[in-house]
């Protein structure tokens, strides 16, 4: 399936490993900033980098949907279907996540959906399990996303 879509999908895999290492980078920096606006824009630019990621994520994912002509997921869940979805084979496709990388993005994506409401009472130490389930997308993502191509691709 040597198609030109791979282009987007490489990219948006691309975005998300960018914006979960930056996550990363800005973690630790969090509790350093005293001055109130020094922590807020710390805060701030590390929620933005972890919905982003996700965001990024999720967008790949559903590009490679669209490779098989699947629908995405609908509905009031339909974030975590995706997730869920894309950790199964259906029909010819084999699973497009392996399950501890599913596992880790189902943790990116609960944390964005905290991070969209949390804006005013953000506890930086409630993020540790996100921070960690970025740290690992970004070192096992693109390898993953590589395995699942060479699959549908010999």
């Amino acid at each position: 399936m040597s198609d030109a879509r791979w282009f987007e999908i490489d990219n948006a895999i691309a975005s998300a490993v960018k914006h979960f290492s930056f996550a990363v980078s800005i973690y630790p920096r969090i509790p350093g900033a005293e001055a109130p606006e020094d922590r807020q824009l710390v805060e701030m630019a590390f929620m933005h980098a972890m919905q982003s990621g996700h965001s990024s994520l999720e967008n790949g994912l559903l590009k490679i949907l669209e490779l098989f002509g699947e629908a995405a997921p609908t509905g009031a869940t339909r974030q975590a279907a995706l997730i869920r979805r894309v950790a199964s084979a259906i029909g010819p496709r084999p699973a497009i996540l392996e399950q501890q990388t599913a596992r880790a993005a189902d943790t990116t994506r609960r944390f964005r959906n905290i991070a969209a409401h949390a804006y005013d009472s953000f506890d930086y130490t409630a993020a540790s399990d996100a921070v960690a389930s970025a740290a690992f997308l970004t070192g096992h993502l693109t390898a993953g996303i590589a395995r699942f191509r060479s699959l549908i691709d010999p």
